[in-house]
């Protein structure tokens, strides 16, 4: 029981590194790799240049030696060390060897010559310039195998580098620290928006969906992806309260048939004597029907809800004419006689969909049609070729829709005020569901302008790529 808690507590200590510190990293080490390589190349190519200047240095030095009026080989030597052994930066040394065959007095090359800085000195910035080998340069042969060494102690040179090398490293560093600080800083600006729409954004609950998160000026990613987020929160703000005035009306549909159930069933059960039996059944049928009608509703728009336009399940072709006749032919005598027309294009129009939720779309309108209708209801079915879309019209004589209302009908539990009546209104679904039924079938159903009553038009696609 209390392993959960542990981690739980871990996991809450634990921080992930933020895009902030990673971006910081990234820049730094993507910044520090090319630094280094080339504070290495410049150090190398110094190194090289410092080998070899010492020996050049030391070339010079022993060729501006003059030479003596009455050249005598040995004379030339001694005189030579002397001038030189006072250039602290060279090493002079004479010696005896034993004389070659070929010995012949006068300069000549050394055994061997530094061909890379590297053989004699070090990029290590802490090197001692005092325990540097130092580089040959020139010997100078006299008689009996006298000889002159003369060699760069490279103390200077490896001091000079010492410094530069320090010099670049601290360059490197001060460069990569200064990168960093600068990322640091601008991605601290740029994700502060961040920062500021997830704070918003965590304190939003079901009861706070007014509130937005803040949208910068910048115009730029964050300031769409908050401009995006509103506008998910407005969508949002608006499902949950009709969700909620949903909820609320079908609690208030289903409670209004319940109730008078109930009472009619208390008053006959409190007086049996007295009581119509027969009347009491057939009442308390009306409400178990008028509830069974609420009750299928409700289940058809949750399953519509969850259907999108893509997709639709169990899509086939239907024929629209053929669908049209068979709903109208198939219909009962109203209250009231009502003349039906139709007026049907040739070819018969053909639709992608499904038959029965298509045939439940007309059926809706005709109930409401014939429920606000004084004589006639006139059923119209044509198609518009240049947008490939079958029309279907359905009018009433009626008193007509209000342009204000002509949206709010297709709200669900949505009724005009002539209709709120139990023996005239219905449920208040049946144009909800019908505008559903279009919508899921990439159609659409609104009101439209006509000389006398209501106008109910439906748009649909074409299936036929001939019409």
């Amino acid at each position: 029981m209390r392993r959960p808690e542990r981690s739980g507590g871990l996991r809450g200590r634990l921080r992930p590194a933020s895009i902030r510190a990673r971006l910081t990293w990234l820049v730094a080490v993507t910044a520090l790799l090319p630094l280094i390589a080339g504070a290495a190349l410049a150090a190398g190519s110094l190194r090289d240049y410092l080998a070899r200047e010492a020996v050049d240095y030391t070339s010079r030095k022993a060729a501006a030696v003059p030479r003596l009026v009455d050249y005598d080989p040995d004379a030339q030597l001694f005189y030579t060390a002397g001038k030189l052994r006072d250039d602290p930066r060279l090493q002079v040394s004479v010696g005896v060897e034993d004389s070659q065959p070929n010995w012949e007095p006068g300069p000549r090359m050394p055994d061997h010559e530094p061909s890379h800085g590297s053989e004699v000195l070090s990029l290590w910035p802490w090197t001692d310039p005092a325990g540097r080998r130092p580089a040959l340069s020139y010997i100078q042969s006299g008689t009996g195998g006298r000889y002159l060494h003369v060699a760069n102690r490279l103390q200077e040179e490896q001091g000079r580098l010492n410094h530069m090398v320090r010099m670049l490293a601290a360059a490197v560093l001060a460069v990569t620290a200064a990168l960093a600080g600068a990322t640091w800083f601008v991605a601290g600006r740029v994700l502060r928006p961040v920062e500021a729409i997830r704070t918003q954004f965590a304190e939003l609950t079901a009861r706070h969906l007014d509130r937005r998160v803040p949208v910068p000026d910048t115009r730029d990613e964050v300031a769409r992806l908050a401009a995006t987020m509103n506008e998910t929160l407005d969508q949002l703000q608006a499902a949950v309260d009709q969700q909620r005035r949903f909820v609320g009306d079908a609690s208030h549909e289903l409670r209004s048939p319940l109730a008078a159930l109930r009472a009619e069933l208390e008053i006959a059960l409190a007086h049996p004597e007295h009581a119509r039996w027969t009347a009491v059944a057939e009442a308390a049928l009306g409400d178990t029907r008028r509830l069974q009608g609420i009750t299928t509703d409700l289940l058809l728009l949750a399953r519509l809800d969850a259907t999108g336009t893509e997709g639709l399940p169990g899509a086939q072709p239907v024929d629209l004419t053929a669908l049209v006749r068979e709903e109208l032919a198939r219909r009962p005598l109203g209250p009231r006689t009502l003349t039906l027309y139709l007026d049907d294009p040739e070819p018969p129009l053909t639709v992608h969909g499904r038959h029965t939720l298509i045939a439940r779309l007309l059926g809706n309108l005709l109930d409401n049609a014939e429920r606000h209708a004084e004589h006639t209801v006139t059923v119209r079915l044509g198609h518009d070729p240049g947008r490939r879309l079958a029309v279907l019209h359905v009018e009433d004589d009626g008193p007509g829709i209000p342009p204000a209302d002509r949206r709010r009908v297709f709200e669900r539990f949505t009724r005009l005020d002539d209709a709120r009546t139990r023996a005239t209104g219905g449920t208040g679904l049946g144009l909800a569901i019908a505008h559903h039924i279009a919508t899921v079938h990439r159609g659409t159903l609104a009101v439209t302008d006509s000389p006398r009553g209501a106008r109910f038009t439906t748009t649909l696609p074409c299936a036929d790529p001939a019409i």
